[in-house]
């Protein structure tokens, strides 16, 4: 009850983004985000005597986490060079890992009043750096018609730079914006006008969808039987630090070569080799199901593969899809876009969740890990021909390439 009435909540915040960012800015939401999370947090502290008290609290941040994962993308994408975009989309997600290893760690020997405050106390600096040093986004300052602040911005941002380069990375953001209106005029039913924001809807929903289809909310559930069954006598908290240090050193790997390597190798790589480990295990619960003889000398099998289905899920699917989507949309569509991916993957994640304990009893745990299997497999094949890559590529040039 604790964790499945809050995590529906999570399709609220990703619905209720809507054009926010467009109306207040890409800062002023990022900090209204801050502050949606922090509050329930400290009300928790403060009262969070009574069960009820903290199913409420993890709701509304689960609608901050919700607005979180569309709106910080974007801006993000925003304030990035074409070069650097691809780079620090991977970055920004390492530190989701890190903070679940953080929980993981500090969770076991503290209270949870406690735990709660400590889960709270980053957003505090947070809020400050928001306030002090985040500039807003230089597109959204040149769609508002705001030259000067656009300008100051990208000084900011690009101090490496003299000013024929800023006035050039200027001139550019006013092509991208050339026939767009920021904000205005577009709708849910703009993303399906053009072969272009078709594509990008299709395209960003295929490879974000991975995030629930590649099976890893559901399937971390059966981790600490995989290693008990394995007779590892490795404790539940202690599987979930093993697993969270796996994620978070593919994440950081992700981080180091994406800009080397590109986006969509490593998104390909992601899908094939999650699939394939999924394929493995699956067969795994299968003969276990069926008393094969075969099991009680592969008990090591299903460790190995679940790391490395972890490390694969890492590489591509959990890092570099979320960045991907706000890069496909052009300017004015890109808050509405993200709203409507991300609020359809969340309703998805919401029915898997839900069915998955029901499959499994009525099927078997081999057959929901193969139809897990099997979708990695099917959005692999429709990445690999219709993916384009979008690494030291302007948010101009990946239009073009998705109207062709």
């Amino acid at each position: 009850m604790l964790f499945g009435i809050p995590s529906a909540f999570k399709i609220l915040g990703a619905l209720s983004l809507g054009k926010l960012p467009d109306v207040i800015g890409r800062k002023n939401t990022l900090l209204a985000i801050s502050l949606l999370t922090l509050l329930p947090h400290l009300v928790m502290v403060l009262f969070g005597s009574h069960i009820y008290v903290y199913i409420i609290g993890r709701s509304v941040v689960e609608i901050g986490l919700g607005f979180l994962l569309s709106a910080l993308p974007i801006y993000l994408n925003e304030i990035c060079e074409d070069h650097n975009r691809a780079k620090h989309g991977c970055l920004m997600m390492f530190f989701l890992p890190l903070g679940g290893l953080y929980g993981y760690l500090v969770g076991p020997v503290t209270s949870v009043r406690w735990f709660t405050f400590l889960c709270a106390a980053p957003l505090i600096p947070q809020i400050i750096f928001l306030l002090v040093l985040f500039p807003e986004s230089p597109i959204y300052s040149a769609a508002k018609g705001d030259r000067i602040t656009t300008i100051n911005t990208l000084r900011k941002l690009r101090s490496n730079k003299t000013e024929d380069e800023i006035a050039q990375d200027y001139i550019e953001i006013e092509r991208s914006l050339m026939n767009r209106n920021e904000g205005v005029g577009c709708g849910f039913k703009d993303l399906f006008s053009t072969r272009g924001s078709r594509m990008a809807t299709l395209i960003g929903f295929l490879s974000s969808v991975g995030l629930p289809v590649s099976g890893v909310p559901s399937i971390m559930a059966y981790v600490a039987p995989l290693f008990n069954d394995a007779n590892t006598n490795l404790s539940g908290n202690l599987v979930a630090i093993l697993v969270g240090v796996v994620k978070l050193t593919f994440y950081f790997i992700t981080f180091a070569v994406v800009k080397k390597v590109g986006s969509r190798p490593l998104l390909l790589f992601s899908y094939i080799a999650t699939g394939a480990f999924l394929t493995i295990i699956a067969v795994y619960f299968y003969l276990n199901t069926t008393n094969s003889p075969i099991v009680h000398t592969i008990r090591w099998l299903p460790i190995v593969c679940v790391l490395l289905y972890i490390a694969s899920y890492s590489l591509g699917i959990g890092s570099v899809s979320v960045s991907l989507l706000s890069e496909l949309y052009p300017n004015d569509m890109r808050s509405t876009g993200c709203c409507f991916v991300r609020t359809s993957v969340a309703i998805i994640n919401a029915v898997i969740s839900t069915s998955f304990p029901l499959v499994v009893e009525h099927l078997g745990v081999h057959y929901s890990v193969g139809m897990f299997s099997a979708g990695c497999f099917l959005i692999f094949a429709f990445l690999y021909f219709f993916l384009p890559e979008t690494g030291d590529k302007s948010f101009l040039e990946i239009q073009e390439i998705l109207n062709k």
